[in-house]
């Protein structure tokens, strides 16, 4: 299913739908079993929790980390405009969202991808924060570990939110 496709199954229309989907649910079962064939829907998860976070106005949350981690997991550097956009909602998200995350492929390939795509203050954030080596903090981030209580994909959707929303 195409990214469009998905966006008109969960009616996106900018705004969040949160009273339509339990993403909370949805995301923790993603976390237990997901592949990069689920990347449209992952990505129009995470724009609709940017918009849930957004018209709350405040934090952040396990379900948008867990988006920007699923998208990071997959490794399509273009992601990382989406990941850049759920880390600048607001104050909570810029701190929570690791920055790792925007670089699924390396500092140089998303700075090269930001550049073609004039998103320039990406490009000034990841040449200035990944100016070391990324390998351990990405290695950390791809063992999985801080999910690693995530319930099974077969779990109740009310556990599975439960456990999301924790």
């Amino acid at each position: 299913m195409s990214d469009a496709d998905v966006g008109r199954a969960f009616g996106h229309g900018g705004r969040s739908n949160a009273d339509e989907v339990d993403r909370a649910a949805l995301v923790a079962a993603l976390l237990s079993s997901f592949t990069p064939a689920d990347a449209p829907l992952i990505r129009e998860l995470t724009r609709q929790e940017i918009a849930a976070v957004g018209d709350a106005d405040s934090g952040c949350g396990d379900v948008l980390l867990a988006c920007c981690w699923l998208l990071f997991m997959i490794g399509h550097v273009e992601d990382a405009a989406l990941v850049w956009r759920a880390k600048n909602v607001n104050f909570d998200a810029h701190c929570y969202i690791d920055s790792v995350f925007l670089i699924p492929q390396g500092a140089a390939v998303t700075a090269e991808f930001a550049r073609s795509r004039d998103l320039m203050d990406l490009v000034d954030w990841v040449e200035g924060e990944w100016i070391r080596d990324t390998g351990t903090v990405a290695r950390d981030w791809r063992s999985g570990s801080f999910f690693a209580r995530v319930p099974p994909a077969a779990a109740s959707v009310e556990d599975l939110a439960t456990w999301m929303r924790q």
